[in-house]
């Protein structure tokens, strides 16, 4: 098959497979209180559940993201579809709040197979100059993901229990793993992959990573994490209790999704102004961050419509960040081969943060109220620009290129 052709329809499949992996994790934030009463369980409760997908998520991202670099993508996809599709059936037909608790913890493990598998196949199948739109199409998954679970899924099942929003993305899951089937037969990954360098050892991947400081990658995801995936998990709740919002939460939330796409278009923008200086672009990201944030400390008092409109302002530039780090840089280590294995690291650490902030953000809400997660999000955004500032810098300017190999130029 002709590349492109070849690139496009692993493409389509690879955003396919994301969207609606996506499905499958974010319809718990839209069904809280739905779910709540079905299980009879507390909100509280589930938040601590969302915690511990968080952190069965990042602990799986470093395993995941190893094993994806040495197994064939398309039956590691395959198994996280069926795993994934069926744990979303299962918690559709069940009504325990323990069992429950177990299985979202599991859907965590299971969702970390995706993304890092995905860059790693599809930076075999793209060249240099394609990845830029590659990573920018790949972004919009979340987006779809959130519009149709926040929007029309919660539309059309308004009426009905929380069962709906489980079992349906569960069907899904499990129907996109016969086209992977189909494509293992006509594309075998081994045929499409062969004449690249092999994948190095993990002891070997560790001495590049100490070596070219990734580390401070793995800093800064945190923080990006933390205020991203922290914030959005909470925010159909704080649109309609702590913005009482009402009716009006639903329409607004749309905002967050076209938001984040805005974010992937912005840091694109950005990029080219700055010719491809990833530095320069992330400390106008954070630098903007800073000052959204801040401007949310000083009128938190103001309407509830303007505080959602800077909300949206600052997960648009937090996503630009992300985009950076999870999307666009990844791929650029491709003749290492080692894709899969960074970006299951980076991943890693983007839900270390969120998990810490997930449960926190609840506390921070019942105890102090609105004011203190601009406070918070403002801290994590000045503590983001000062490691972009310094050692975050050197390894976004490199871009993928080795740390011996820039110095001794």
């Amino acid at each position: 098959m002709e590349q492109k052709r070849v690139l496009r329809t692993v493409l389509l499949l690879s955003w396919m497979t994301y969207m609606t992996a996506y499905l499958c994790r974010v319809n718990l934030s839209t069904v809280l209180d739905k779910l709540a009463v079905g299980l009879g369980v507390s909100v509280e409760y589930l938040g601590a559940a969302s915690s511990v997908y968080f952190v069965t998520y990042a602990v799986g991202q470093l395993l995941n993201g190893a094993i994806g670099d040495r197994v064939n993508p398309h039956r590691f996809l395959m198994l996280a579809l069926v795993m994934t599709g069926g744990i979303n059936l299962i918690i559709g037909l069940q009504s325990s709040g323990s069992l429950f608790f177990l299985l979202w913890g599991l859907n965590g493990f299971c969702q970390s197979m995706f993304w890092s598998t995905l860059l790693r196949l599809l930076s075999v199948y793209s060249k240099e100059e394609q990845r830029k739109n590659v990573s920018t199409i790949m972004s919009t998954c979340s987006v779809t993901g959130y519009l149709l679970s926040w929007v029309v899924l919660s539309s059309m099942l308004q009426t009905l229990s929380f069962r709906p929003y489980f079992l349906i993305p569960g069907v899904i899951a499990l129907a996109l793993a016969l086209p992977w089937y189909v494509l293992s037969k006509k594309l075998p990954f081994q045929a499409s992959s062969a004449g690249r360098r092999p994948t190095p050892p993990l002891r070997e991947v560790a001495r590049e990573f100490a070596e070219d400081q990734l580390y401070f990658i793995c800093l800064l995801c945190m923080v990006v994490g933390a205020i991203q995936e922290g914030a959005v998990f909470w925010l159909p709740l704080i649109f309609t209790s702590v913005l009482n919002l009402g009716e009006q939460s639903l329409l607004l939330l749309v905002l967050i999704p076209f938001a984040k796409l805005a974010g992937v278009f912005l840091a694109r923008a950005v990029l080219a102004v700055f010719r491809e200086n990833v530095r320069t672009a992330m400390i106008a990201m954070l630098t903007l961050a800073c000052g959204i944030a801040g401007t949310l400390v000083l009128t938190s008092r103001h309407t509830a419509f303007f505080t959602v409109l800077l909300i949206a302002g600052l997960i648009a530039v937090i996503n630009a960040s992300n985009w950076y780090m999870i999307s666009y840089l990844p791929l650029y280590f491709s003749g290492r081969n080692i894709v899969s294995t960074l970006v299951g690291t980076f991943d890693f650490s983007t839900y270390v943060g969120a998990s810490i902030m997930s449960g926190l953000l609840g506390v921070l809400l019942n105890r102090f109220g609105w004011i203190a997660l601009p406070l918070l999000w403002l801290a994590l955004s000045a503590a983001g620009l000062l490691l972009a500032l310094t050692g975050t810098g050197g390894c976004l300017r490199r871009k993928g290129a080795r740390r011996n190999a820039m110095t001794s130029v």
